[in-house]
């Protein structure tokens, strides 16, 4: 069903980058503040290089077979039918992120910028975009990537060097104080939102991806620049806005834009912020809308996965009204429930699969003998 080798080693790199990123950059500072308080900067290092080991794992694990999807993986290793139902619960689990990707686009829309459009007209316009994208090809969206990549280091760098002359460097004081719960909480909440959801580029990796001698690669250093990302916005919010102004305020990295300020004249240019979240968004939820759509063609046998778009669009946007019926029980899912998830999604699964499919291949290899 797919064609091979679309993308090249640095579009992957970028679209990684990107993926990373999504809906971190406004959740991760709260979340980790809340526990680790002005400490939260250490456990983000070290979530990171979590993340390095996790992709290791994917690189492994996707090198059984080199030129199969996600889902051929599971039918390769498991069988055809119990891969099948495996892959239909990770489509389930990809048609639900998505859903809730949305929902973070129009609450923050709705309660920061356009506070009077209805949500529901806010996630129909965003999926729609990303339903256009889909559609397209999985080559589009990362040359789209490619293209608007400047335009997100930009404000990126924009936002660092305004901010910086607001830096209090006490904030960061007293340094080793919350203890080592707390500390291992936040490395599991961070390794939870920013990598362990890696699994989903397995969907593109490295099946679409050219250049076999640059792609594993480009693999690490997305998820290395993306990370180091993150932790510069975690470390900014602390510095400038202290912990617990970072730990209540439910974007703190959009309050960090709004204390932009050029020369007295130049402010309320926390636009900059918004634009770096729309475009980490967009293509953190084209990919888990190519993996929903993609995965799910793949195990109906389907020749094109485009006849999916729509109809599967159309759930997602009514998924993201009812996934999280208000904010409070969004945080209490993230706090309770979507570290074991993830857990789940992202390690214990591809963790058995990388076992089994080990012991299958070195079976095949002994019986060819």
């Amino acid at each position: 069903m797919h064609s091979q080798m679309n993308l090249s080693a640095a579009q992957f790199r970028i679209l990684v980058i990107f993926y990373s990123l999504g809906d971190t950059i406004l959740v991760v500072p709260g979340s980790l503040t809340a526990d680790s308080k002005q400490e939260a900067w250490i456990p983000a290092i070290l979530g990171v290089g979590v993340g390095v080991f996790l992709v290791w794992m994917y690189i492994k694990l996707s090198s059984l077979y080199p030129n199969k999807t996600l889902m051929e993986l599971n039918e390769a290793i498991l069988g055809k039918w119990l891969g099948k139902f495996v892959s239909l619960l990770f489509v389930a689990s990809t048609l639900l992120f998505c859903s809730q990707v949305l929902f973070y686009v129009g609450s923050f829309l709705t309660t920061r910028i356009i506070i009077q459009t209805p949500m529901l007209a806010v996630h129909i316009l965003f999926m729609g975009i990303v339903i256009v994208g889909v559609r397209l090809g999985i080559e589009t969206i990362a040359r789209c990537a490619e293209i608007l990549f400047p335009w997100f280091v930009i404000p990126f760098l924009i936002l660092v060097f305004s901010i910086f002359p607001q830096i209090h460097y006490e904030n960061l004081q007293p340094l080793l104080e919350v203890g080592v719960k707390p500390i291992i909480r936040s490395i599991l909440v961070f390794t939870s939102i920013t990598s362990l959801t890696f699994i989903v580029l397995l969907t593109v990796f490295p099946a679409h991806v050219a250049e076999p001698d640059q792609r594993n690669r480009a693999f690490f250093t997305g998820s290395l620049i993306g990370g180091g990302i993150m932790i510069i916005i975690l470390l900014l919010g602390i510095l400038v806005l202290g912990n617990t102004y970072t730990r209540i305020a439910l974007y703190p990295s959009y309050e960090l834009a709004r204390r932009i300020e050029v020369a007295d004249f130049l402010k309320n240019i926390e636009v900059i912020m918004a634009i770096m979240w729309f475009l980490s968004l967009y293509f953190k939820t084209s990919l888990y809308y190519y993996a929903t759509v993609s995965g799910l063609a793949q195990i109906l046998e389907l020749k094109n996965y485009r006849i999916l778009t729509l109809p599967l669009g159309i759930i997602a946007v009514t998924f993201s009204l009812i996934v999280y019926p208000s904010i409070p029980y969004e945080q209490t899912w993230d706090r309770d429930t979507w570290i074991p998830y993830s857990l789940l999604f992202g390690l214990f699964y591809p963790l058995g699969l990388l076992i089994v499919g080990k012991i299958r291949v070195k079976h095949s290899a002994s019986l060819s003998k």
